[in-house]
């Protein structure tokens, strides 16, 4: 087994810090993201007008994961997009296939589904490169996601 906290190889940490430049701004990347949140959030809301969203929590600036933890990279953790009204069960299929429609947009296809039963689920779509939407639905509804590693514009 690895060792978790062992830093990356130096010209592994390198090459992917080298990476980030090809890569849109930690603030282009957070824009994108919190505008695909909004209108995944809009679509969900026109198929079932019961679901409001309102943004409860501000996002949070955080150091990068390896292989990228060297780099001048940070990642935002967004917000959370929530509704007081979950997803209903009979609307959920359209909520998911909205969301993987929009994390497709944003090349997130790797999907994670950490659950899937009758009035709970919580499924999300991420890049090799971090950037990730995360949506649930239990006794409220949540969009969220995270930009991944990116350089701040000042740094690009």
């Amino acid at each position: 087994m690895g060792n978790p906290y062992k830093p990356t190889d130096p010209t592994q940490a390198s090459q992917a810090a080298a990476s980030l430049t090809s890569m849109p701004t930690l603030e282009d990347t957070e824009s994108q993201m919190r505008s695909t949140i909004e209108q995944v959030g809009q679509q969900i809301s026109a198929i079932n007008p019961a679901i409001k969203w309102a943004w409860t929590r501000e996002d949070t600036r955080v150091g990068c994961n390896p292989p990228y933890e060297q780099s001048d990279g940070q990642e935002i953790v967004m917000g959370s997009y929530v509704s007081d009204v979950p997803i209903p069960e009979q609307n959920w299929q359209q909520a998911h296939d909205i969301a993987q429609k929009a994390a497709t947009t944003l090349g997130n296809t790797t999907v994670s589904v950490f659950k899937d039963a009758p009035n709970d689920h919580d499924i999300q779509f991420s890049t090799s490169t971090g950037t990730t939407l995360r949506l649930g639905s239990q006794k409220a509804a949540l969009i969220t996601g995270s930009t991944g590693c990116r350089l701040p514009a000042n740094k690009h």
